[in-house]
């Protein structure tokens, strides 16, 4: 947090999820200052008495009139003095950007510090996705039985919402629900496609409780599998495997992703994986750094990822396996409770 401060350098937080992030409080409606010497949140008087509830100590509420939250910020003497402002270069909008530069001090994008602070969980908010994951294997477990013949994707998207509504939460990111050769696709909607005996089952879906998020994806099939979709589905299983047991943290998240690749690889099925090995989540349903065959960052310790490998035979079928886990120095532990074995219903 302190390198944020080099150099008498303050920093103006506009991004709905970093607001969030430092104050505790969902309102996209604010701005915030964060200042070595204490920070600075700013809002719509009409919300100062529940937001004043939720804000830590070391941060003071101002007032502002609606839609003057940065400009009232950026008069704010504590800005005035200070040498330098951060913005946050990856989110921020032109008219924002030119009413910083507007105040005539040098200005630098912070957003990869910002970034890495809040890669590294603490221990609050593995609290809030432990229990957020606990949900979603709760609602895995409640929906299973309700895929049978004639049943749509629609459907059993409306279920799963209806299950993690019931508990206190929302949806992480958009349910998928795919049968049969809409598995193929790794991002499928949910559409009137009804389940038919034999069909494939891919299903992911996360929820978002106390605004942190999990992710799971589980592939299901009614009836029997087969022969190539039984074969491929150990190929997935096993490369998820290995790179649980494999990945840990100060890997840089190439290294992790070739774990997976290669095994993929060394069946000649690595043209099928056609996406990552996996993504940040918490705040938001992908956050940096990732699991990619790009990615140069190192993992670590307290991050949280995913590790879904899959492989999709275009027109036919797909297939990926979801857990989350925390990168810690001698490993990954798994959040993620739910079975992996091909369940056949």
């Amino acid at each position: 947090m302190e390198s944020l401060f080099e150099k008498g350098r303050v920093v103006v937080i506009l991004d709905p999820d970093r607001l969030f992030y430092f104050s505790g409080y969902r309102n996209p409606d604010a701005a915030m200052l964060l200042t070595e010497a204490g920070n600075f949140y700013c809002s719509d008087a009409r919300v100062k008495e529940e937001a004043s509830a939720c804000l830590p100590d070391g941060i003071a509420f101002v007032d502002a009139d609606r839609g003057n939250y940065l400009e009232t910020l950026l008069n704010l003497s504590v800005l005035q003095k200070s040498s330098r402002i951060g913005y946050e270069g990856d989110t921020v909008k032109m008219r924002d950007y030119l009413k910083i530069g507007g105040t005539g001090k040098p200005t630098e994008d912070v957003s990869v510090a910002l970034n890495a602070l809040r890669a590294v969980k603490s221990k609050r908010e593995l609290r809030f996705i432990v229990k957020a994951q606990g949900v979603t294997d709760t609602v895995f477990g409640e929906v299973v039985p309700l895929l049978r013949e004639g049943v749509s994707e629609r459907e059993i998207a409306a279920a799963i919402h209806t299950a993690i509504a019931q508990r206190g939460g929302e949806l992480a990111f958009d349910t998928i629900v795919a049968f049969g050769e809409n598995t193929a696709k790794p991002h499928a909607h949910p559409s009137d496609r009804v389940l038919r005996y034999g069909d494939p089952v891919t299903l992911d879906f996360g929820a978002k409780i106390d605004g942190y998020c999990s992710d799971m994806t589980r592939s299901l099939c009614l009836g029997t599998p087969s022969a190539r979709y039984a074969a491929w589905y150990g190929y997935v299983l096993q490369a998820q495997e290995l790179a649980l047991k494999g990945v840990r943290a100060g890997m840089t998240g190439a290294a992790c992703d070739e774990i997976a690749r290669s095994s993929f690889r060394k069946e000649g099925l690595e043209p099928y994986f056609t996406h990552s090995l996996g993504h940040s989540l918490g705040i938001a349903i992908h956050e940096s750094p990732v699991l990619s065959p790009r990615e140069t960052k190192v993992i670590p310790a307290g991050a949280v990822l995913s590790v879904e490998p899959g492989l999709y035979l275009p027109g036919v079928f797909g297939i990926r396996i979801e857990d989350i886990v925390v990168f810690e120095n001698n490993g990954a532990d798994n959040l993620t409770k739910s079975p992996k074995h091909l369940i056949i219903l």
